[in-house]
């Protein structure tokens, strides 16, 4: 017998059957079929990983259902309840929470009133496999200042990522079909290599490194060239700032500042990039005023950023300002052309002759660019002459403001003459100061070995240039400071011909042959008297000058010798006392240990009468003006 005639044969049975037995056997059969429908059969659930996994499913009073096993590492949440007061009457979805990391497999999870066997309900959760992560993002260079962004291949909502480089790490946000991490919290530096190691996690437990590799972070972004320099001061009456990079530029945050002691005061400006350049507008800026650019989030198209925060410091100027004066304020030569330098070049159109004035026989001679020439001609020897210089002065931008300005100088003091010339033909030079017919003279180095004595000299002259206005009226001075140059060339006593100069004076006691410092030296007074063209170069300027004192620096000594013609020895004493150095005058057997014969001071007695005073320093090189300068103007002034 077939299967549908035994079916057809069962049912005739049924039919005959009394109702009171056939309505309750069928209604006991469709609740069979309604339960085992609802409850005995599993229902299948695909796991997502993009999002919350729920199905719909219809449960009664969810808050006394409980899961019947957690093995399967997934915990249910009834969700789209119903409720009635605060009783959930029912839900109509049912969501699937994993409890530990996701495994790709099948696992059956149920749930059922007080975790019992009645009512209970099975799912057959599918789990497929995680995301994966496209590393193609670690083949090229990576920013190391923004969000990396780490394409996946779905959505993930369940693990999440952390990103390991340089020692440290960082959690890793969720994205659609991608995780950022905050490089920048890495702190890597540009254009460097790193190992960098991506790892999945869940719930802050580590599950899997997804990432391993070795990569280099992009080469940093410079700026190459500014319209406007670091620290410079602006002439010109700037709109804009031009900033060129060595890369394109992507974006930019710039805010120029306005300076005023603690405050910053910002300006207002308008940005444009322009592919490896970017140019900020503003209005016209204030005068004499600081000023600081500060960039902030520059990114280049490729991702890179400067290694530090841009900044700009400049001001703008005032008018014109000097810079330089070409002559000092003393000794300026005469006849000079004294030239003043300015920061900025001048208005080509401003008539500045109220605005430049001048003093003392100085004239304005001509401007140009950013000079203008001062003529010293008419400004007499040790005359005084000034330059004044207004606020009113304007720059070849029409700025003006800052450029008052005074200068006072005073011309050169002295005059320079050649008296002769040295055996090898260097000059021996005097130099003149005051105006009086009643001289004092200097000489030095007559032994070319004893330095100090041309040094102090040269100290000297700078004294009487510095207060020339403190020589007194009727008096000159001259100073020879060196007279044997070709001695002090070459640091021997003697000429180049051998010969001491201070032995050579025409007197009564004068030899050829001498005693020296040495010894007995043949011929060391020269052939004859007065043979010699450095003797004969002081002798006649002595006579020339016919002066009232003479004073002879040597070394050494520390000793005042007068030559006791008219008051020499009074002087000598004073300046020995004035000093502290011994008072040789009478006695200068006793301070030599040797003959002396045919010098330059007996010379000035014997033959002029001329009061003179040698001084022996106390050492050959070593001077201190310091301690002498009262004397020597006591001298200039007796």
């Amino acid at each position: 017998m077939g299967l549908k005639a035994t079916f057809v044969t069962e049912w005739a049975k049924i039919k005959k059957l009394p109702r009171k037995y056939t309505i309750p056997g069928a209604i006991f059969a469709i609740f069979l079929l309604f339960y085992a429908a609802i409850f005995l059969i599993s229902k299948p659930v695909t796991f997502s990983y993009a999002e919350k996994t729920c199905v719909r499913q219809l449960t009664l009073f969810p808050d006394i259902h409980k899961e019947s096993s957690k093995d399967a590492g997934y915990s249910v949440e009834f969700t789209q309840r119903l409720k009635i007061g605060n009783f959930s009457a029912m839900s109509t979805s049912a969501c699937f929470v994993p409890e530990k990391a996701p495994s790709e497999g099948s696992f059956a999870v149920s749930t059922a009133p007080f975790g019992g066997l009645f009512m209970r309900k099975s799912f057959n959760v599918k789990v497929g496999t995680p995301p994966v992560v496209n590393v193609d993002v670690f083949n090229k260079p990576l920013p190391s200042f923004k969000p990396l962004v780490i394409p996946l291949s779905d959505t993930d909502q369940v693990f999440s990522y952390l990103m390991k480089a340089n020692g440290t790490e960082v959690k890793c946000l969720s994205k659609e079909k991608a995780t950022s991490c905050d490089v920048q919290q890495l702190k890597l530096a540009q254009g460097a290599p790193y190992k960098v190691e991506i790892v999945r996690e869940f719930k802050n437990q580590h599950i899997a490194s997804v990432v391993k590799k070795d990569v280099n972070t992009l080469p940093a972004t410079h700026v190459v060239d500014s319209s406007i320099k670091q620290g410079e001061t602006v002439f010109s009456k700037p709109t804009t700032i031009d900033i060129s990079f060595d890369k394109k530029v992507a974006k930019m945050k710039p805010t120029l500042y306005r300076i005023e002691g603690d405050k910053r005061i910002p300006v207002p400006t308008t940005l444009v990039i322009k592919g490896m350049a970017v140019q900020l507008t503003m209005e016209e800026l204030p005068r004499l005023a600081d000023f600081v650019l500060e960039a902030s989030g520059v990114e280049a198209t490729d991702g890179s950023g400067l290694e530090a925060p841009y900044q700009l410091s400049f001001k703008t100027s005032g008018g014109p300002k000097v810079v330089k004066m070409s002559v000092g304020t003393i000794s300026v030569p005469l006849g000079a052309t004294a030239v003043i330098t300015f920061d900025q070049p001048l208005s080509e159109k401003q008539d500045t002759s109220k605005i430049i004035t001048t003093a003392g026989g100085a004239v304005i001679a001509t401007k140009k660019a950013n000079q203008v020439f001062i003529s010293l001609a008419g400004v007499p020897k040790c005359g005084n002459f000034s330059v004044k210089i207004t606020d009113e002065l304007l720059s070849s931008y029409d700025i003006k403001g800052g450029s008052a300005w005074t200068f006072s100088g005073r011309m050169i003091c002295h005059t320079i003459g050649t008296i002769g010339y040295s055996s090898r033909g260097k000059p021996i030079n005097a130099y003149y100061f005051g105006n009086g017919g009643s001289t004092v003279l200097y000489t030095g180095a007559i032994h070319g070995n004893e330095y100090s004595s041309s040094y102090i000299l040269k100290d000297w002259i700078n004294e009487l240039e510095a207060k020339a206005g403190e020589i007194p009226a009727g008096r000159q001075i001259v100073v020879v400071p060196t007279l044997n140059p070709d001695g002090f060339a070459s640091g021997t006593r003697n000429s180049a011909k051998n010969i001491n100069l201070n032995r050579n004076f025409d007197v009564s006691d004068w030899k050829s042959d001498i005693n020296d410092t040495g010894g007995t030296v043949q011929g060391g007074g020269g052939p004859n008297p007065m043979s010699e063209p450095e003797t004969q170069a002081i002798a006649n300027l002595s006579r020339q000058l016919r002066p009232r004192l003479v004073l002879s620096y040597h070394a050494v000594g520390s000793v005042a010798i007068g030559n006791q013609a008219g008051d020499s020895a009074r002087l000598a004493a004073q300046y020995a006392s004035m000093v502290g150095y011994r008072n040789g005058t009478g006695s200068s057997s006793e301070v030599f240990d040797y003959e002396i014969t045919g010098t330059y001071d007996d010379w000035l007695a014997e033959k002029m009468g001329v009061p003179s005073m040698v001084i022996e320093l106390g050492s050959y090189t070593f001077r201190d003006f310091g301690h002498h300068r009262a004397a020597f103007w006591a001298m200039a002034k007796s």
